[in-house]
C-alpha cells in the first residue's frame, strides 16, 4: 500500500512542479515589463526634458538677438541725433523740424533673419502732462490754475473732452499739502477700488493717466497721439508741434490757424518767435506769440525724443521704446525705456495706437 501511494503521489508532485515553474515565469515577465516601462517612462521624461531645455534655450537665444537688434536701432537713432545737431552747427542754424535726417516714420530694416522696425518722434511735439504739475508759477491763480492747466483745457474742449479733467491730473500730481481739499482728494482714491493714494509727483507715462479719476480707456486714447510725459522744463516746438496742440496754446487760436501755422513751417522750418508772428496764419494774431506765457512755452528746437522699435528675429519678436535727452553740447543720452508692447504707444502718423501685438 505505501509504494502504491508514492506511485500516486509522483505524478502529483510533478503537476505541482510544473505549475510552480510556470507561476515564476509569470512573475519573471512582470518584472521584466515593469522595469521596461520604468527605463522608458524614465527616457522618455529624459528626452523631454532636453527637449524643453532645448526649446527655452532656442527662445532664449533669440529673443536676446532680437533685444541686440532694438538696441542697435536705438544707438542708430542717437547717432542720427548728434549728426542733425552738428549739421545744424555747421549751418549755424540750431532747429528741428520734420524735414531732417532724424525724422523717421515707420521705416523697415532687413536683418539677417529679421527686421527692424522702427519710428522717431519729437517729444516736444506734443503737450507735456507735466506742465500741469507747475505750482510754482506766478501766473497761477486759484480760479484759473497754472498756465499748463489752462493750456490742457484748451486741448480738451478742442477735443470735446471735459475740461475738468485737467484739474484733476494737477491735484493728482500735486504735493502733499496740510489742507483739507489735499486730504479729500487723498480720500476720493482710498475709497475706489482698488484704493490708491494721489502720485504727488511728476509723471512717468502716460499710463498713468488711467490712475486718474475721471479717465477711461476710450478717453486716453483719444488722447494719445497729443500728449507725452517729459521733464516739465521742456517747451514746445513749434516747428514740429501737431495742429491741435498748438491750439492749445490759446483760445483764440482756431484749428485752420494751427492748420496754417503747420503748413507754413517751410522745408527749413521756423527759428525764431519774429518768423513766427510773420506767417500769414498770424495775420491781426501776431500779438498772441508776444504774450509772456506763450513766449516761455514755445522753442524751435529740442531736446527729448523718442524711438519705438519693433526688432523681429525669426519668430521673436521684441518691443521697445526708448527716450533720448540731446544736451546743449549735442550729447545724446538714454533718459528712459519701455521694453514690451502697450497700448498707450501712439505711433507718429496718428494711425490706430492699439494695435500692437503681444510678445511672442
Amino acid at each position: 500500500m505505501a509504494i502504491e501511494s508514492a506511485e500516486h503521489r509522483q505524478p502529483l508532485l510533478a503537476s505541482a512542479g510544473q505549475y510552480l515553474s510556470c507561476h515564476q515565469s509569470g512573475i519573471a515577465l512582470i518584472y521584466v515589463l515593469l522595469i521596461f516601462l520604468l527605463i522608458t517612462a524614465v527616457a522618455s521624461e529624459i528626452v523631454m526634458n532636453l527637449w524643453l531645455h532645448t526649446e527655452k534655450n532656442a527662445r532664449y537665444l533669440a529673443r536676446t538677438q532680437a533685444k541686440h537688434y532694438a538696441l542697435g536701432a536705438e544707438q542708430y537713432v542717437a547717432w542720427l541725433l548728434e549728426q542733425d545737431f552738428q549739421q545744424d552747427k555747421k549751418n549755424n542754424r540750431m532747429v528741428d523740424h520734420d524735414n531732417e535726417q532724424w525724422n523717421v516714420e515707420t521705416i523697415n530694416y532687413d536683418v539677417e533673419q529679421g527686421v527692424i522696425e522702427l519710428q522717431v518722434q519729437d517729444e516736444q511735439s506734443r503737450f507735456n502732462l507735466n506742465w500741469l504739475a507747475d505750482e510754482n508759477s506766478e501766473q497761477r491763480t486759484e480760479k484759473s490754475g497754472s498756465p499748463g492747466v489752462q493750456m490742457f483745457e484748451n486741448l480738451l474742449s478742442a477735443q470735446f473732452m471735459d475740461p475738468q479733467l485737467a484739474g484733476k491730473i494737477a491735484r493728482w500730481m500735486r504735493k502733499a499739502q496740510k489742507s483739507e481739499s489735499q486730504g479729500t482728494e487723498d480720500q476720493l482714491y482710498l475709497s475706489l477700488a482698488p484704493p490708491r493714494r494721489t502720485g504727488q509727483t511728476d509723471m512717468t507715462s502716460v499710463s498713468e493717466l488711467m490712475l486718474i479719476d475721471g479717465f477711461n480707456n476710450e478717453e486716453v486714447e483719444k488722447l494719445l497721439p497729443y500728449i507725452t510725459v517729459i521733464p516739465k522744463s521742456s517747451k514746445m516746438n513749434m516747428n514740429t508741434a501737431l495742429p491741435e496742440v498748438i491750439r492749445s496754446l490759446n483760445r483764440n487760436i482756431s484749428e485752420g490757424d494751427a492748420l496754417m501755422i503747420s503748413h507754413s513751417r517751410g522745408e527749413a522750418g521756423l527759428s525764431n518767435i519774429e518768423e513766427l508772428n510773420q506767417l500769414v496764419a498770424l495775420s491781426g494774431k501776431a500779438g498772441i506769440f508776444n504774450e509772456r506765457n506763450q513766449h516761455e512755452r514755445v522753442v524751435f528746437d529740442s531736446q527729448y525724443f523718442s524711438a519705438r522699435i519693433k526688432a523681429t528675429y525669426r519668430e521673436t519678436t521684441f518691443y521697445l521704446k526708448t527716450i533720448f535727452y540731446r544736451s546743449s553740447e549735442g550729447h545724446v543720452h538714454v533718459v528712459g525705456r519701455e521694453i514690451g508692447p502697450s497700448q498707450y504707444w501712439a505711433p507718429a502718423n496718428q494711425a490706430d495706437s492699439t494695435g500692437n501685438p503681444g510678445i511672442k
